[in-house]
């Protein structure tokens, strides 16, 4: 991913070839295409979105609708880490035109919902209502009106007949306030012209070189190259800690049944088994933890 300025700064821009990442986030959700895709355009957006943040901040990217996804979650960071899951990563509507049904599967009745988490002690939060549920055209109507700052934004993701990744990217480009009518104009008709975001990956691969042609007759400086990666940080320890947040009475029902308890990762698909000896284990450190409440 590389995040670029242009027209003596009058314009902003980002590029992502996601390919990777979004294999390998399929091959966690085990999607179907039209999933993948959804799932794959959120994560490319997030990443790219994660460029105008700092160290220990988060930006997150939540798509509630009435699609048979159910819904999409992304969060990612300024270093190029992103993780997300799908609700349900099972579903493949018949393509429209050629191309997969990404609205339909997502659904257009619903809201995109942008957090960024900055550290404070309140986090920013946008909403705004679906308009295609094809996620590029949700977020430039995001920016436009939650952010004041119209962006031209491009996502796409193509699968093989095999279900993989064949190429996955995209582009935000925005022009700045005090942009001229000159630049404006110019960022359009390059846009117009750009082939389809997978198109531009498969062609470029280089997010450098796919950015020249969005940026073609203007002088572009690179500010900024991050390698995107999928990553989850889920461990055992804190699949522990989520079993202890679910209360003591929960807990003792667990260990009554005498089967192990399986705590699963949304995002990397990762399954912790914790047998009923160990929920036991767990059970008396909170009891010593909290006295007063196993007196109860």
């Amino acid at each position: 991913m590389i995040r670029a300025i242009a027209a003596r700064g009058m314009a902003r821009a980002f590029a992502i070839n996601a390919t990777r990442l979004c294999e390998k986030a399929r091959k966690a959700q085990n999607s179907l295409p039209a999933a993948t895709a959804a799932l794959g355009r959120l994560l490319s957006a997030a990443v790219m979105m994660g460029g105008t943040i700092k160290e220990g901040e988060r930006i997150i990217l939540r798509v509630e609708a009435d699609g048979p996804v159910e819904g999409i979650y992304a969060e990612a960071y300024p270093d190029g880490r992103v993780r997300g899951y799908l609700r349900n990563p099972h579903v493949n509507p018949p393509s429209r035109e050629g191309k997969l049904d990404v609205g339909r599967a997502v659904g257009t009745n619903g809201e995109l919902i942008v957090v960024r988490d900055l550290r404070m002690r309140v986090p920013y939060i946008g909403r705004v209502p679906l308009q295609s549920g094809e996620i590029g055209d949700d977020l430039a109507y995001y920016f436009a009106t939650s952010e004041q700052q119209p962006a031209a934004v491009g996502l796409g993701v193509l699968v093989d007949v095999d279900n993989s990744v064949l190429a996955a990217g995209g582009y935000i480009v925005q022009p700045l306030t005090g942009a001229s009518e000159d630049v404006i104009a110019h960022l359009e008709a390059n846009i117009r012209t750009a082939p389809p975001p997978t198109d531009l990956v498969l062609a470029h691969r280089d997010p450098e070189a796919m950015l020249a042609v969005l940026l073609a007759g203007m002088e572009m400086e690179v500010l900024e190259r991050i390698t995107p990666r999928f990553f989850c940080g889920c461990t055992r320890a804190k699949s522990r800690l989520a079993l202890r947040a679910l209360g003591e009475a929960e807990l003792r029902e667990m260990i009554a049944a005498g089967e192990p308890a399986l705590v699963n990762c949304d995002f990397c698909a990762k399954h912790y088994e914790f047998t009923p000896p160990e929920l036991e284990k767990l059970l008396g450190e909170m009891r010593q933890a909290n006295p007063d409440d196993a007196r109860e």
